[in-house]
C-alpha cells in the first residue's frame, strides 16, 4: 500500500469518528432542545470540523518532510 493511500484511509476514518462523536452528542442533546436551542446535527458537525481544522493548522509540519509514526521522511 502506497503511504498517500494509507494517509488517505486514515483521514476518512478519523472524519467517520468524528462523525459519530458529533452525532452521538447530539442524540444526547436533543430531547433537551426546543425551538430557542435546536442546533441540527449538521450545524454541529460543521461546527466541530472547523474546531478539528484550527487544532490541526496549530500543528509544525517539518518543511522538508513529515513524521509518519515517528519516522522522519
Amino acid at each position: 500500500m502506497e503511504i498517500n493511500d494509507f494517509i488517505q484511509q486514515l483521514l476518512k476514518l478519523k472524519e467517520k469518528e468524528l462523525e459519530q462523536k458529533v452525532w452521538e452528542i447530539w442524540l444526547v442533546k436533543y430531547p433537551h432542545m426546543d425551538k430557542n436551542n435546536f442546533v441540527s446535527y449538521e450545524e454541529m458537525l460543521n461546527s466541530a470540523k472547523q474546531q478539528e481544522v484550527k487544532e490541526v493548522d496549530n500543528v509544525e509540519i517539518p518543511v522538508n518532510g513529515c513524521y509518519v509514526d515517528q519516522i522522519f521522511f
